[in-house]
């Protein structure tokens, strides 16, 4: 049974793999991936979640414009306190980038994808430069600080909801985010369909992954146990597993 928490968003872990758990690879594309894609979509709008969260990189292929450093953006000499800054409190949906040295580059302050227009907000550290939050000012992309070099997830979390209202919140990787949630606590559902596609590939991503660990994360690196809610055969031969974290 799930129970939803009071002072942050209920979490669901959401992710596509294949049958040996790559999260990413030439096979998305294959023709006979059409009708589990069709049932992600169903999927992912019956959680209902207004947020969806995903770490530096997987933020970087699919909502940013790549990666910068974030030295090399222009010094405007102001200095900001390190409170957080929300520029739409009130938006409909949020793409949530943990990001904690600011290095996300971006056009604007809303993502758009499927046909749903996301507003962006940005997770740092305090120890990201002045010129960051100068850019994000400038854009008009909300931000909020969870830790000083390295993230607290639970502050990160008790913040969505705080300061935005997400009750709810969807999170699609990469493996070393999804890893970093699971290990500090902070997943309350884990939702995978996965497809009838092996892809062998060792470079490829996995669900979680903690070989790609980000050192800005600081979970304990312990095996977490997991309890089956469900199963579920979709449509193309896919199948849906949802887990919930055992106490």
């Amino acid at each position: 049974m799930t129970m939803e928490n009071e002072k942050r968003p209920y979490v669901v872990c959401h992710m596509v793999s294949s049958l040996d758990g790559r999260i990413d690879g030439d096979f998305f594309g294959l023709p006979g991936m059409a009708p589990v894609w069709r049932a992600n979509r169903e999927i992912r709008a019956k959680y209902g979640c207004t947020a969806v969260i995903n770490g530096t990189a997987t933020a970087a292929q699919i909502w940013a414009d790549g990666l910068r450093d974030p030295k090399t953006l222009p010094q405007s000499g102001a200095k900001w306190a390190r409170f957080d800054y929300a520029a739409d409190p009130y938006a409909a949906r949020y793409a949530v980038a943990v990001d904690p040295e600011g290095r996300l580059r971006w056009s604007g302050n809303t993502v758009e994808r499927n046909g749903e227009v996301f507003h962006v907000i940005e997770v740092l550290t305090e120890s990201v430069p002045d010129a960051v939050l100068t850019r994000l000012r400038e854009l008009g992309i909300s931000y909020i600080f969870a830790g000083q070099e390295k993230l607290n997830l639970p502050l990160m979390l008790e913040k969505l909801r705080a300061l935005f209202g997400i009750e709810r919140a969807m999170l699609t990787g990469g493996g070393a985010t999804n890893w970093a949630f699971l290990a500090a606590g902070c997943i309350d559902e884990i939702s995978v369909i996965v497809a009838p596609l092996a892809d062998g590939g060792r470079d490829t991503a996995t669900l979680f992954d903690r070989s790609a660990f980000d050192p800005a994360f600081a979970p304990d690196f312990v095996p977490v146990s997991l309890e089956l809610l469900g199963t579920e055969t979709l449509p193309g031969d896919a199948l849906w597993l949802r887990y919930t974290v055992r106490p």
